[in-house]
């Protein structure tokens, strides 16, 4: 895992939405990263890696929906939409979807109803991230491709969250994960 370098212009927001429960924000990105992710061709695809967690309390989707389908339903290019378990982490499975890859967006979600459900939910989809991260960073193939990382979290251990993150490329928090935000999220992501 790589550390924004000091040097690199990077691209810090404001929340994009002054709506507390849509905001959007940007922590740190390499304008770089941003670029190539708002750029990518027609043949590449994004994959998604999204936690398997219970439905937010607000949800109006099917409860046999998974609710990062939005997300991946909104990205603007072929996505390949991948959940992970959190008792399993990062399994040769994952890794072999990364070679076809352009770009690669994972999601930890660590709002209240998460936490309550797992309290070791936050630490499962660090431990997944950060694998991934590492395994992208070591492959001749997908290394240098853009990684964000999309930190759900409904401000109850906000700044410890994000700073368990900051050694990531390139991190995005949003305050939750209801179909309205995550749409949100992907037009902050895609200048929309």
């Amino acid at each position: 895992m790589t550390s924004p370098a000091s040097d690199k212009p990077t691209i810090a927001h404001l929340p994009h939405n002054t709506s507390s429960t849509n905001a959007v924000k940007i922590v740190h990105c390499p304008s770089e990263t941003l670029e190539r992710l708002r750029r990518l061709n027609e043949a590449e695809i994004i994959t998604l890696f999204t936690p398997f967690v219970p439905h937010p309390p607000s949800t109006t989707l099917a409860t046999d929906m998974d609710p990062f389908e939005p997300l991946g339903r909104a990205l603007p290019r072929q996505v390949r939409h991948v959940p992970y378990r959190l008792d399993h982490g990062m399994t040769e499975m994952h890794a072999d979807f990364l070679p076809a890859t352009g770009a690669v967006v994972v999601v930890i979600c660590a709002t209240t109803n998460v936490i309550n459900h797992d309290a070791q939910a936050f630490e499962g989809q660090l431990r997944f991230a950060r694998d991934m991260v590492k395994k992208i960073s070591q492959s001749d193939i997908v290394a240098g491709i853009p990684v964000m990382l999309l930190l759900v979290d409904d401000g109850a251990a906000g700044q410890t969250y994000v700073s368990a993150v900051c050694n990531f490329p390139a991190v995005v928090t949003i305050s939750n994960y209801t179909t309205a935000a995550l749409l949100n999220a992907v037009g902050v992501l895609f200048g929309n």
